[in-house]
């Protein structure tokens, strides 16, 4: 089955994102043509949709020139990037590029704001 074949009305790549959109941990994803132009994202901030949509294709080109001067009869498919808070996972086709923002187990956590300072004994006016 392509993906131009619907199927109650839905194109199986719609069904597809649907279900990965599914997992408890995806944050979002971003689904990009081979000229960089974003063709769908659901992340809520345009700005790190932007970001992504310029940096992770840069690392997908150095990879992929990696693994060819590896072995010139194989090609990148996956590529996989673990930061402090996220991980990412880039699935590379000739014509798109789909990235999964998640959350995995073990991620970044926001450590919590320093305690107030202790309040002077000199500022305690109680009789």
């Amino acid at each position: 089955m392509g993906s131009s074949l619907c199927t109650g009305g839905h194109t199986d790549v719609e069904i597809a994102l649907k279900r990965i959109l599914s997992f408890k941990d995806v944050i979002g994803l971003l689904l990009i043509d081979a000229d960089g132009n974003i063709l769908r994202s659901t992340l809520a901030e345009e700005e790190e949709v932007e970001k992504y949509a310029q940096e992770i294709p840069a690392l997908v080109i150095m990879s992929r020139s990696a693994v060819r001067e590896i072995d010139p009869k194989n090609d990148l498919k996956m590529l996989r990037i673990k930061s402090k808070k996220h991980e990412i996972m880039v699935v590379v086709d000739p014509q798109f590029t789909l990235m999964i923002i998640h959350e995995y187990p073990g991620h970044y956590v926001e450590p919590p704001p320093p305690p107030p300072p202790p309040k002077d004994s000199d500022d305690d006016y109680s009789d």
